[in-house]
């Protein structure tokens, strides 16, 4: 079982952060490598997403679920997939929550994850599982960072 506490900074006030986080096209774009496929009725995604362990690439396709509260601006995805060849599976489930944040103003966006993986790639990623969440959120949180420096379109 791989366990992920991050915290992420964003320089925008909660209710803005909560408005990109809420919605899942947002979010799949400040995160590199990830694709958002078919929406199904009962409200879950199909997903993608190309993660780097050293030299190798893995390609995992998903099937991803997605509650939000935006009362308490929490929300929790759980999502079940499979590697590109089918040899490596995995079930995750992960929190997360907006609080405002005064010095620098803007907001924290606590991340809490639990993912299990089990078939031929699994020690390899769970070898290499901390240093690719740390580069992973590195990347979330400059595409983040981006997204609300860039001036707002109408």
């Amino acid at each position: 079982m791989i366990e992920v506490n991050e915290q992420v900074y964003a320089p925008a006030a909660p209710q803005t952060v909560w408005d990109l986080l809420s919605n899942p096209q947002a979010v799949v774009s400040c995160v590199p490598g990830a694709s958002l496929g078919e929406h199904h009725d009962d409200g879950s995604f199909d997903a993608g997403i190309i993660v780097k362990f050293g030299p190798a690439k893995v390609a995992f396709k998903a099937r991803i679920g997605l509650e939000l509260d935006a009362s308490t601006m929490t929300g929790k995805v759980s999502s079940r997939g499979k590697d590109n060849q089918g040899g490596t599976r995995f079930n995750a489930s992960m929190t997360f929550h907006v609080s405002p944040q005064t010095e620098p103003p803007g907001s924290t966006i606590d991340f809490k994850a639990e993912v299990e993986i089990s078939g031929r790639l699994s020690s390899v990623v769970e070898a290499g599982a901390n240093m690719v969440v740390k580069k992973m959120t590195a990347d979330f949180s400059e595409r983040l960072a981006a997204h609300f420096a860039q001036p707002a379109t109408s």
